[in-house]
Formats: C-alpha cells, structure tokens, sequence
C-alpha cells in the first residue's frame, strides 16, 4: 500500500502548487482512479495532507498565522517537503 500513497503524495508535491483546492482534490481523485485501474495497491482516500502531514505541524503554523484550510496546510507541506523553490500561487 505504501508504493500508491507515496505515488498520490509524491505527484501532489511535484504538480500540485499553483492549482486551487478544488483542482487539487480532482487530481488526487484521478491519480488513486489510474492508480486503481493499473493495479498497485494504495490506502483508499488517500491524501498527501493525511500522508505526509503532521498534527502537531499543522498546528504551530496555525498558531503562527497560517489559516487551517486545506489548501494552506498543503502549500506549507509542498513548502517543507521539498527540496527545491515550487512553484506556488496563494492568495
């Protein structure tokens, strides 16, 4: 199960940061869907958020002044979980 989570997270790191929440939850959507279809196991629901998140993160930046909605948490995870500058668009 953990070769298709990592797949949905890894794919939400790499494309995901300039796209809206919406956006964002049809891709994974669609990634678990092919995932499914070409037969590699993976948590069903699976998200990058569940995946790679952290409560305790999560909340220090939201004590800090990050707003707790979805796309916010991810843009800090896609932040802190990459190794190069993303590309990211955030009102």
């Amino acid at each position: 199960m953990i070769n298709g989570d990592c797949l949905v997270a890894s794919g939400m790191i790499v494309y995901s940061g300039p796209f809206t929440s919406q956006y964002r939850e049809l891709l994974e959507e669609m990634w678990r869907n092919k995932i499914k279809e070409v037969g590699i196991k993976f948590t069903e629901g699976i998200t990058m958020k569940q995946l790679l998140g952290n409560d305790v993160t999560t909340r220090i930046w939201n004590v800090n002044g990050l707003p707790g909605d979805n796309l916010s948490v991810e843009n800090g995870i896609i932040m802190f979980g990459s190794r190069r500058w993303p590309l990211m668009i955030d009102p």
